[in-house]
């Protein structure tokens, strides 16, 4: 139903109403009607729109301490502030409050922010394209310097490849097998997530490496390690399935640099 059909029908709808025999203040009662209607009959559009019932994305709550600002915060996690806003309800950012808890978009685990005063004036850099592109010069300097640092995670077919995939962004790679076929770990590490992920995700682990390194494990059948666990390089971890949203047994396995997801391709000796 297009926008124009649905302002229609709520004038349609609204006209009948005869509001104006009600006893109870006009412009209110009709008002709130109006809004109810709305909402009902545009299957909260409005909300989507705004970028507030996104469920299968990604994210954190990060909980607001003495010093952070929402322009630091969005800084570290890589997120725009005016998207900060707009998600958390926030209209005037100086009155952050400390304790506030705050949705991260597209963020796996929550930072430890430093608030020291040469942190704080690098936050203030106003050139957003010098902020980009340091970033860029800091991920490029970290995957040269771990290239290899990881082992192929399964035995199988490269099915998917990282990056835009039928219009989307792919954030990892799939790697097809039959189900049951053992996943081990990338490398060592500490498990940071062991179960039931985000929509989409299935069965999926998490596992934090050195170097600020993440690897991600998802549509997992079975899962052999919990959270918390310390796992060696090529340990078993899982085994490959199907749930969550999937077309088939595989493995979508991510690489992230902190929150950011890299091309796993960089990481792992090629076949």
């Amino acid at each position: 139903m297009t926008l124009k059909s649905r302002v229609l029908k709520f004038l349609t709808i609204f006209k009948h109403l005869r509001l104006d025999r009600m006893t109870f203040p006009n412009n209110l009662a009709r008002t709130i009607i109006f809004l109810f209607l709305t909402l009902m009959l545009s299957g909260c559009q409005v909300l989507k729109n705004l970028d507030i019932l996104q469920y299968n994305q990604l994210g954190v709550y990060h909980t607001v301490h003495k010093g952070q600002t929402l322009y630091l915060i969005a800084r570290e996690y890589g997120v725009r502030v005016d998207r900060l806003k707009r998600i958390n309800g926030i209209y005037d950012p100086s009155k952050l409050q400390i304790g506030a808890r705050l949705w991260i978009p597209g963020a796996w685990q929550v930072l430890n922010i430093d608030t020291s005063i040469k942190k704080q004036t690098l936050a203030k850099n106003k050139n957003p394209k010098k902020k980009i592109l340091k970033k860029k010069k800091i991920l490029k300097k970290d995957i040269k310097t771990i290239k290899g640092f990881l082992i192929w995670p399964l035995k199988g077919q490269l099915t998917s490849k990282f990056g835009n995939r039928s219009g989307r962004h792919h954030d990892g790679i799939d790697i097809g097998a039959r189900k049951g076929t053992t996943i081990v770990a990338a490398a060592g590490g500490k498990v940071m997530f062991s179960g039931w992920g985000p929509t989409g995700y299935g069965l999926m682990l998490i596992i934090k490496h050195k170097v600020n390194l993440t690897t991600v494990y998802a549509h997992n059948a079975h899962i052999h390690v919990h959270k918390n666990q310390i796992v060696k390089q090529g340990q078993r971890i899982a085994s490959v399935g199907s749930t969550g949203r999937s077309t088939g047994p595989h493995l979508h396995f991510e690489v992230r640099n902190d929150s950011h997801p890299i091309n796993p391709l960089n990481y792992l000796p090629k076949k």
